[in-house]
């Protein structure tokens, strides 16, 4: 995995890069989608879009530039997999957005960055020292996520904001949790552990 720390900024593409830009984007979330590490590799993604870690250099400018622009090409189509809320009560909200969640987790886009997480220096703060500009990306995408998940109570009544703020933060690593477990294997019932999540918040939200 190249890991260019240099400051370049990448040149304004013409149309050509446009398509090359685009073309190396789109393959490096159908690969790093798939889960598997070793796809964070500018070189692996370049070589599978048939173009060279010198078209990288000229459309992103180093390493840094590239993963945060693919962050960016998440963070972009991510309003696309959330859906509206149907239920106007506290309990048929969590289900749904436990439910919705639980999906979001499980598609190419989010396990593009999920993957990107773990590859690359960790936690973010170290990740910033490196890759100042995909931890900024990265971060970004955390906080719209945090901000879809309150604005997926809006117009429900008796919702205290505080608890609705918080529930914003636990309930996505309480299902990123039960994701890990189902990647690693585990004897627990994911069922039942999702259920047991969708009740406690239930409860937690309506207390």
């Amino acid at each position: 995995m190249s890991m260019s720390t240099g400051t370049t900024l990448s040149r304004k593409p013409n149309r050509r890069g446009v398509a090359a830009r685009e073309k190396l984007l789109s393959t490096a979330v159908e690969m790093l989608g798939t889960g598997r590490p070793e796809t964070v590799s500018i070189n692996m993604v370049a070589k599978e879009a048939g173009l060279s870690w010198g078209s990288v250099q000229n459309l992103f400018g180093d390493s840094d530039g590239f993963w945060s622009a693919v962050a960016d090409q998440v963070a972009e189509v991510g309003p696309d997999l959330w859906a509206k809320p149907q239920s106007t009560t506290i309990a048929g909200r969590v289900a749904e957005v436990t439910e919705l969640y639980s999906k979001v987790l499980a598609s190419p886009y989010a396990v593009t960055v999920e993957t990107m997480r773990w590859a690359l220096p960790r936690p973010l703060d170290v990740l910033e020292e490196t890759h100042p500009r995909t931890a900024a990306s990265i971060r970004r995408l955390d906080e719209l996520a945090s901000k879809a998940f309150v604005h997926f109570f809006d117009g429900v009544e008796g919702l205290d904001e505080e608890r609705r703020t918080a529930m914003s933060e636990v309930l996505p690593a309480m299902l990123r949790s039960l994701r890990n477990e189902q990647l690693l294997g585990t004897h627990v019932d994911l069922e039942r552990a999702h259920k047991a999540i969708v009740t406690m918040l239930t409860d937690y939200l309506e207390g």
